[in-house]
């Protein structure tokens, strides 16, 4: 029996998981990580820690077992830029991490030039602080121990993946899911452009080399690693969403959604990002992605408010009334995500009488799970994909009542794997590709899982949520 080690490095816990050559959980083993707030809008990590507590759980995960995995896959948290000295290997500065937002006045100033359209032709992404570009500019610009050593050459930049391969092996690579949420990367051309690091001010000689997801990255004390994937994409690829058209959302703190695209040449509609999925051997698939802000976090602030106690109720109480007797939820604590990205739009309640109960509040936040979700799909479909699958995982994936009505509103059958470790499970199909194209091979690993299908018309509901976006925004507009 051959075993593969699988290092789920995430935001808030770093993850190892071992599988068997069939795809069954042998052992599992986490770590919490620690997120360090230095002032308003800065998000910081340890990258020093995230490799420790990474060796942490992977030695943990093999006394588990008793085994020696024969190959490691990574699966990470996107976005996220970490600095290093290759001399002495000391990394310079904390990790940015993703929600970091310190390079929104860069981004402004860019945006006030006129550079967002190009920068989204190349990239597929918003120019936006989320991504890395600005993260890497701002070090450069403010630790100066970065910007004195930048001349040495010996000065390396990269996301998580990349940190924990040069860690491992002391290889400097990644792979193309996670090098195009840099805005550095040209998802046309496949390579580092040359413009966009002259204009964020980045050496070329800073980057990693971009490998395939499939590559062999180096050999480890953890063994040989055959695969990276990017978290969302690795999702993705765990589902099986592998031909274009297939979607999967993940219903976590916010929903990440993102569709197949497969060679999708054309520009993304307005709202959505295009990204690279995955390239296999040199064959390369796009997916179209939507981020919806507040999913998992809106039911986190109605324990807050000690609406609810815990999410064990949710259901419950959601199911004891036969719908929400006209109240709708917009779902913009932090603003509006995907399609509509509106930071200045805020959460409401509306059409609200003295007859609603908590019962109902709960089933309209839950409804609205649903249909910012469905507005994401929707939006795929405007930009000419054909969708024919859905399929939903993360913790909120648990919650049925949802499923039921995120079926009813798409009306489209709804997949819930039985197994909720999709991330570790993409990452781990990927070593299965083997320097190869196997991707009709890998289907054999398709999980049991839960289907939904639309029983009811929910039209006229989810045409009401949307007028009820249209005062959040329209109400953002007069408060700037």
């Amino acid at each position: 029996m051959e075993y593969t080690l699988i290092l789920d490095e995430g935001t808030t816990s770093t993850r190892a998981i071992i599988f068997d050559e069939n795809g069954n959980v042998i052992s599992t083993s986490s770590r919490q990580l620690k997120t360090i707030y230095p002032s308003a809008d800065f998000v910081e990590q340890s990258a020093d820690e995230i490799f420790a507590k990474s060796v942490e759980a992977m030695d943990d995960v093999i006394e588990q077992c008793g085994c020696t995995p024969k190959t490691l896959g990574i699966t990470n948290q996107r976005e996220t830029v970490v600095a290093w000295d290759i001399e002495n290997d000391k990394t310079l500065f904390n990790a940015i991490v993703w929600r970091d937002k310190r390079g929104q006045r860069l981004c402004e100033k860019f945006k006030n030039f006129g550079y967002e359209s190009i920068i989204r032709s190349k990239t597929g992404l918003l120019l936006d602080p989320y991504f890395s570009a600005s993260k890497i500019s701002w070090m450069i610009e403010n630790v100066p121990e970065i910007s004195k050593r930048l001349r040495s050459g010996k000065i390396k930049f990269g996301t998580i993946d990349s940190y924990i391969v040069w860690k491992l092996t002391k290889n400097h690579s990644t792979e193309p899911s996670n090098a195009s949420r840099t805005l550095l990367f040209n998802i046309n051309e496949m390579k580092w452009d040359e413009d966009l690091m002259d204009l964020f001010n980045i050496p070329a000689e800073t980057l990693p080399e971009v490998r395939n997801s499939n590559s062999d990255f180096g050999q480890s004390k953890y063994g040989d690693i055959l695969s990276i994937l990017g978290d969302q994409q690795s999702s993705l690829f765990g589902n099986l969403c592998a031909e274009e058209g297939q979607v999967k959302c993940t219903y976590g703190t916010g929903a990440f959604v993102l569709a197949n695209a497969g060679k999708m040449k054309a520009p993304p509609a307005d709202g959505l990002l295009k990204t690279i999925a995955w390239s296999v051997s040199g064959n390369v698939s796009y997916a179209l992605e939507g981020s919806v802000l507040a999913s998992g976090e809106t039911m986190n602030w109605l324990k807050r408010l000690s609406i609810i106690k815990n999410d064990a109720e949710i259901e419950e109480l959601a199911r004891s009334v036969d719908g929400t007797e006209g109240a709708y939820f917009v779902p913009a604590l932090d603003g509006l995500g995907s399609p509509i990205w509106n930071p200045y739009a805020r959460a409401l309640f509306i059409g609200l009488n003295s007859s609603h109960t908590r019962a109902h509040i709960v089933r309209a936040v839950l409804d609205a799970m649903a249909f910012s979700v469905a507005e994401v799909v929707d939006t795929f479909i405007k930009s000419g994909l054909k969708i024919s699958q859905m399929s939903v995982d993360g913790g909120g994936a648990k919650n049925t009542l949802l499923l039921e009505v995120l079926s009813d509103v798409l009306k489209m059958k709804i997949e819930r794997p039985k197994f909720y470790e999709m991330t570790a499970y993409g990452a781990f199909l990927m070593t299965k590709m083997n320097g190869e194209d196997k991707m009709n091979g890998i289907m054999k690993f398709k999980r049991e899982f839960d289907l939904f299908e639309p029983k009811k018309n929910l039209d006229d509901l989810y045409n009401r949520w949307k007028m009820a976006e249209e005062v959040s925004i329209n109400w953002s507009r007069k408060r700037r």
